[in-house]
């Protein structure tokens, strides 16, 4: 008897369960919007997490599914989220009707973890604007003029380490990923906290040890917290689970927080991300000039909205700053350092590319003496802009952004509706899908530049390019991403030639990964000494 009650009693929950897992999933059904069948629990994501197919494949399975809608409907897990095909609705909802999608998700939360919960990206309404308006003038173009150097340092000594490693007879065949994350970890090391590291001589220090670590989502216990996060966020924060160990957050808090009061109580003043943060911590960080024009410094940067160019008289404590630099040194450490591994493999396929590319920054450095550039020389270079630019289109840093709803919304649209719930709904912008439609970019697994040169760049239509995302939310540092990497191929293309070799693959596969795109035998190419 006591057996068929407890058979009973399971049944009966997993009965409970599965209701209580699907009871969503009538969301787009009831309005009339197409959607991705989903599967119990795991909603639309089941290829992802049981890592079936790479992520770009999936997003192409969602974008295609339907792909003369404009909008459809996928489940992430109970939650449901609206797919934006639309350039024009993507528009309309980032900027003309942005005050209803101001946030992203926000899976961590500062009470878990205040490194993530309390930075820009995760941070949401009054407070977000707050410190987007506060942090907008640390990543103006005249902010960038005085990091210049410390990057053109490290760029420079980058170059030179590798000369003489070749020289001395080192393997001249490089998983450009791992160099290049070398080169920003030293790069925001020197930018953000003034500590010079030189990951290439040293590989084992403290800083470029933790953000390998830290920047390890394909790790299965980082997968499971993510996918934790997504399906039981209650849960999570009510267990307190946090993404970072505690030896990456002690790190992170010493480096950021101790240099921040030694320089205080020393009255030491660097040009530098803790010298920005200490001015914002006084209320001397503003805006010297709000009309800056962003495409100075490269066709991809993104402009600042209203929000960022507003006054702020909030007050900041040191963690709240110490978030900041904490997210500036996780997204200059590894996306950057994806970009350049992919401008790395274009110049190494497109040989004729590089030549071109070469003979303008050789032509840029003749022009001058000691052969260091300034700023306003880097951004002269109009063909290595659009090679930036053309390889964000191809290989986006992000292939996929969110918004989440923060006022209940109805879209209108082709005489349908759909009704966004406040906290509830999320919509997705692919933006990997937009760069490679043929509709928007003819041919568009051809690496071509010349999508970019001042002939063809305005036929681009609004918001079908969008590398740092769309409307006042999109990213505040591209300004300094685009710097890092039209620096260091500078130095690079004057003292070396980018060759494919043996363990190059083309054309690249990827790994099975949720969120994030790593080729699966990474980006090997050669580096011949120029004579």
């Amino acid at each position: 008897m006591t057996g068929i009650l407890l058979f009973l009693l399971i049944v009966v929950l997993v009965y409970l369960f599965y209701k209580w897992s699907t009871s969503t999933y009538d969301f787009f059904r009831k309005q009339g919007i197409p959607f991705r069948k989903p599967v119990p629990l795991l909603g639309s994501n089941a290829n992802m997490f049981i890592r079936r197919k790479p992520f770009h494949e999936i997003i192409d399975e969602w974008f295609h599914e339907f792909e003369n809608e404009k909008v459809s409907g996928l489940f992430e897990f109970r939650r449901p989220v609206v797919l934006i095909r639309d350039p024009q609705i993507i528009k309309q909802l980032t900027v003309k009707d942005f005050d209803h999608f101001m946030d992203h998700r926000v899976l961590i939360t500062e009470d878990i973890d205040p490194l993530f919960g309390k930075n820009l990206v995760s941070l949401s309404g009054q407070k977000w604007k707050d410190m987007r308006a506060t942090l907008s003038p640390a990543f103006t173009g005249s902010k960038m003029r005085q990091m210049f150097d410390f990057v053109s340092t490290v760029a420079i000594q980058t170059s030179e380490t590798l000369k003489k490693d070749i020289q001395n007879g080192s393997e001249n065949n490089f998983e450009f990923k791992d160099f290049a994350s070398k080169f920003t970890c030293d790069n925001i090391a020197s930018c953000a906290f003034g500590i010079e590291v030189n990951s290439f001589k040293n590989p084992t220090n403290d800083f470029y040890r933790i953000a390998k670590k830290v920047t390890n989502f394909a790790s299965l216990k980082v997968g499971l917290k993510f996918a934790g996060y997504l399906a039981f966020p209650g849960l999570m924060k009510a267990l307190k689970i946090k993404l970072l160990d505690k030896e990456s957050c002690d790190f992170f808090k010493e480096a950021i927080i101790e240099t921040m009061r030694t320089r205080e109580k020393l009255g030491i003043v660097r040009k530098d991300m803790i010298n920005l943060m200490l001015e914002a911590k006084k209320g001397k960080l503003v805006h010297n000039n709000n009309n800056e024009d962003s495409s100075i410094d490269g066709f991809a940067t993104v402009e600042e909205s209203h929000v960022g160019q507003s006054q702020v008289t909030r007050k900041w404590d040191e963690m709240d700053l110490a978030a900041q630099c904490f997210i500036f040194f996780l997204a200059g450490f590894d996306t950057v350092a994806q970009t350049m591994s992919f401008v790395a493999y274009e110049l190494a396929c497109n040989p004729d590319i590089q030549q071109r590319l070469y003979e303008e920054i050789l032509q840029t450095v003749n022009e001058i003496d000691n052969q260091k550039i300034n700023y306003e020389q880097l951004q002269s270079m109009k063909y290595l802009d659009q090679v930036i630019s053309e390889t964000l289109r191809k290989w986006p840093a992000a292939p996929i952004t969110d918004r989440l709803c923060t006022k209940d919304f109805e879209l209108k649209y082709d005489n349908k509706a759909i009704k966004f719930e406040k906290d509830v709904n999320t919509f997705l912008i692919p933006m990997w899908m937009f760069h490679r439609s043929p509709k928007y970019f003819p041919n568009p697994e051809k690496f071509d530049p010349e999508r970019f040169n001042d002939e063809n760049k305005h036929k681009i239509q609004d918001f079908t390019y969008l590398p740092f995302g769309a409307g006042p939310r999109n990213c505040i540092g591209s300004r300094f991403a685009l710097m890092e990497v039209k620096t260091i191929f500078v130095y690079l293309l004057l003292n070396f030639s980018i060759e494919v070799t043996e363990k190059t693959q083309i054309p690249l596969k990827f790994e099975n990964l949720p969120f994030q795109m790593r080729p699966e035998k990474g980006i090997w190419v050669g580096l011949k000494p120029r004579t």
